[in-house]
């Protein structure tokens, strides 16, 4: 240390270290611009709020346009007398909505393109937040080492990273309009510039209403500062009637109060515009209090949500705002490697809740006390800004728990590692003098290290195989319909579109009707939208591959004719539904069918072929999911004549084998079973019997067997996989089942149910995935545990019970 702030104090290094870390930031906000934008121009998420709030908000701003007076609105649809009608959203302000529609214009129906022009507009948005971010904790805490070091950890955060380039003014917009202000409220305690903090309080509620939240303690902590020291006064003065007159018109005059009327004035002229809008919309012949805006409004704030449940208790709600901060405060790049996925683990708030609070509190005495009375006030606000909104939001009952709220956290993690970093350097300036300089260097390249992992991770996450393909299909097919269906009447089913909230960006500018979800309905408009192509009538999209459109034509015919072309073939397997594969598509389908026999969700896993096609994040399972578990996906049923149909398309690599069916739930969330399944074994194609000859001469090739008997055990060189070769071989050398069992050399290692035992048993019947027969021979390979492993007891059983033939291993690893 003293060797390194000698370094520190050599005169030209002095010239320019105090702006280092002011010229770092724009490298470190470029470098998240990069890392972080990647390619971002599909869904393909986990099917959670993020994906829909992008949705939705790039529907209400590709809608937002003269011809409908500026409405905020998801889509637009004709009524039976020809009038429009609207799916009105004006609970929101306009100017984020605004901002986004300049960014999309210029890439007219190029869905790719223009939801990765958002993104990077959100990122840059992300970065500006991080920026004034740093600005403001410079000025306050008189370190542009210990600024950057804060603004680079807080900004690295679990939540900050996994939403920043969520399109959305609940999340990302409302985190820059907040950092606008946070920077404002600095410059005016510092300054007492109070003009430029009432316009960037109202360009920040232009973009959301989250910077309420911290207005909210900033007035009433500065508010109450200021009638505190004014009422002390005048029970001093002598002339008590005069100090109080004084007291009370100095506290009307104040700027914090002014401030606040200012806010509430200018998001009350925002909502005024909105409820003007649809009082429009309506023909002015609805009543304010029955139109959209104004019923969310009044549904949030009287609190008439529909639910009660145990999470809005006021210990159980607190506990959980607890811990979204401290989970806030970690770092993207350290919950990763702890192994966090999310959303995260249910109950683990109430271990880490008081953790949080005792570090705050610590954080706060050691931090607090270093900073003047005004920046304390503002410390305070950053801390409290997202539990106020969380309180705010609580009456609505369900706000409080949407994933992306918890972004808003990122403030208290500012404050608190600006806190603790002063407060460090407080206590250690009196023993090192310069050398503390040292000790914020070397804390702010840590912060940069953590912050440079956090983003890179995040922008190298592996896609879903399925939902990319997906994705990529569905974005250019649909590009080509709206081509054709602007400002037309389009019949579509949302089950065809992959998404409520997505049909809404998919196809806006067109008129789409508003129909059941699960009904393919029989009205026909200007064009239908279909999931399946008809032969028997031409399509005006040849090109497309999973969504046609028709002109004039009915939905409910599409779906007939796809029905009839499905039981025109043999499916693949049936069980409570009859399942079809195709080259690109698996689908069920049941008739009769009633609403009780979709209501259980579906699911199908493919195993590929080759192990190496999957996303690295699928490897170790060894499948794709194709559709996910949850109860969504009842939506995606097309329903129609008393039949049910439903389609999942295949990623472009070959399978080895599909489980499909339908899962049903027992009393908790993670208590499921299949209600019913079936196992599909597509043909072997010339492609696949290669890559199975081929990867069975490899084996066998690579040295002597571990062991010989009726089949021949190959380890591979890390004692990885245990390969079963058998030539010549056919479909009986396979009957019955084969136990594996694995002997760890530590008991520990394995499942609690499993060391009286002493070893995993991984059992398995010689059928795809598990193992394969072609050309004559027979190949099964197994993927062992990451353990050290002693032994491997292996065999084959016959129907009947009686061992056809058994083996050792012995295993070095």
């Amino acid at each position: 240390p003293a060797m390194f702030s000698f370094a520190l104090r050599f005169p030209r290094v002095a010239e320019w270290r105090g702006w280092l870390p002011a010229a770092a930031l724009p490298l470190f906000m470029f470098a998240a611009l990069i890392a972080l934008g990647g390619d971002r121009g599909y869904f393909y998420r986990d099917p959670n709020t993020h994906n829909w709030n992008t949705a939705k908000t790039l529907a209400i701003a590709e809608n937002l346009s003269a011809e409908h007076g500026f409405r905020l609105m998801r889509h637009a649809w004709l009524n039976e007398d020809g009038g429009l009608e609207y799916d009105l959203y004006g609970r929101f302000p306009i100017g984020g909505f605004a901002l986004l529609k300049p960014a999309l214009m210029p890439f007219g129906d190029d869905l790719a393109a223009k939801l990765l022009a958002a993104r990077v507009l959100t990122l840059l948005m992300f970065c500006g937040a991080a920026t004034f971010a740093y600005l403001a904790i410079s000025r306050i805490v008189g370190s542009r080492w210990i600024a950057l070091a804060a603004t680079l950890l807080a900004f690295s955060g679990f939540y900050a990273v996994y939403f920043a380039d969520e399109v959305s003014n609940e999340s990302v917009m409302d985190m820059f309009g907040a950092a606008l202000v946070f920077h404002g409220m600095v410059v005016f305690v510092q300054e007492g510039r109070f003009r430029q903090l009432l316009v960037r309080t109202c360009a920040a509620l232009l973009l959301g209403w989250h910077v309420y939240a911290l207005i909210l303690p900033f007035t009433v902590l500065g508010f109450g500062g200021e009638a505190l020291a004014l009422l002390r006064s005048a029970a001093s003065s002598g002339e008590k009637a005069k100090a109080w007159r004084l007291a009370i018109t100095s506290l009307a005059r104040s700027r914090y109060a002014v401030l606040a009327v200012v806010a509430l004035a200018f998001g009350s002229a925002l909502l005024a515009f909105n409820f003007a809008s649809e009082y429009a919309a309506y023909g002015g012949e609805t009543p304010l209090t029955e139109l959209p805006a104004f019923d969310s409004m009044m549904r949030r704030l009287a609190g008439t949500a529909d639910y009660d449940g145990a999470d809005l208790k006021w210990g159980n709600f607190l506990s959980r705002q607890l811990y979204r901060a401290g989970v806030a405060s970690v770092p993207y790049a350290v919950a990763r490697a702890a192994g966090w996925h999310f959303p995260t683990p249910e109950g683990v708030e109430v271990a880490v809740a008081p953790i949080v609070l005792g570090a705050a509190a610590a954080v706060l005495a050691l931090g607090g006390l270093a900073l003047a009375r005004g920046r304390r006030i503002l410390m305070a606000s950053a801390i409290l800004f997202g539990f106020c909104w969380a309180i705010l939001a609580r009456h609505n009952a369900y706000a409080p728990y949407h994933n992306y709220e918890a972004v808003h956290y990122v403030w208290t993690a500012l404050a608190l590692f600006a806190l603790a970093l002063a407060g460090a350097r407080r206590l250690l300036g009196a023993r090192l003098g310069d050398g503390a300089v040292a000790v914020e260097v070397a804390a702010c390249a840590l912060a940069a290290a953590l912050f440079a992992l956090s983003v890179f991770h995040a922008g190298q996450r592996e896609r879903d195989a399925a939902e990319a393909e997906w994705d990529k299909a569905i974005m250019a097919d649909f590009s080509a319909i709206r081509e054709i269906t602007r400002g037309k009447r389009v019949a579509s089913i949302p089950n065809h579109l992959h998404g409520y909230a997505r049909q809404h960006y998919y196809l806006a500018g067109s008129r789409r009707d508003e129909i059941d979800p699960r009904a393919c309905d029989p009205r026909v408009e200007d064009f239908a939208i279909s999931r399946y192509r008809d032969e028997s009538r031409n399509t005006l999209t040849p090109e497309n591959r999973v969504a046609f459109l028709y002109e004039r034509a009915s939905p409910l015919e599409l779906c007939r004719a796809e029905r009839r072309r499905l039981e025109a073939s043999e499916p693949a397997a049936r069980g409570a539904f009859d399942v079809y594969l195709e080259d690109d598509r698996l689908s069920w389908l049941k008739a009769p069918c009633e609403p009780r026999d979709y209501e259980a969700a579906f699911f199908a896993y493919l195993y590929p072929v080759d192990a190496n096609d999957l996303p690295a994040r699928d490897r170790r399972n060894g499948y794709v999911k194709l559709m996910r578990w949850h109860t969504w996906f009842m939506d995606q049923v097309a329903a129609f004549d008393g039949a049910c149909l439903l389609t999942a398309y295949l990623p472009d690599y070959p399978a080895a084998a599909i489980r499909a069916g339908q899962w049903v739930r027992g009393e908790s969330r993670w208590d499921i079973s299949a209600l019913w399944e079936v196992s599909i074994t597509p043909p072997l194609d010339a492609d696949t019997l290669a890559f199975y000859e081929n990867a069975y001469q490899a084996t066998a090739s690579s040295g002597e067997p571990a062991a010989r008997t009726a089949f021949d055990l190959y380890l591979d060189g890390d004692g990885d996989t245990l390969s079963y070769l058998k030539e010549p071989c056919d479909e009986s050398d396979t009957r019955g089942r084969f136990f594996l069992s694995v002997h760890p050399a530590d008991i520990r290692d394995l499942p609690e149910d499993r060391r009286e035992i002493g070893h995993e048993s991984l059992n398995f019947t010689f059928a795809p995935p598990a193992g394969v027969v072609f050309n004559g021979k027979c190949m099964a390979t197994r993927h062992l545990p990451d353990y050290e492993i002693t032994k491997i007891e292996t065999g084959q059983w016959i129907p009947g019970g009686e061992r056809l033939w058994d083996a050792e291993v012995v295993v070095s690893r």
